[in-house]
């Protein structure tokens, strides 16, 4: 299952796996911290944000992208 942006919803995916690693990598957490990421599209860098020790939201409102995440990241 794929996921197309939509230019209604004003969506570009993130899809490059290295970017979304270094920037999962460059921030840097104190245990107590809480990650919101808006508009996580297909999770790609969602992918990287659930692997830190800390606790990962996401905020989506597209229905396509909210049911593709719910599949690979239940």
């Amino acid at each position: 299952m794929s996921v197309k942006a939509k230019k209604h919803l004003g969506q570009h995916f993130l899809t490059d796996e290295n970017i979304a690693k270094k920037i999962a990598n460059s921030l840097h957490f104190s245990g107590y911290d809480k990650v919101l990421e808006v508009g996580p599209g297909m999770g790609v860098l969602t992918k990287y944000l659930l692997e830190k020790e800390t606790e990962t939201f996401v905020a989506e409102i597209d229905t396509e992208s909210i049911a593709y995440l719910k599949e690979h990241y239940p």
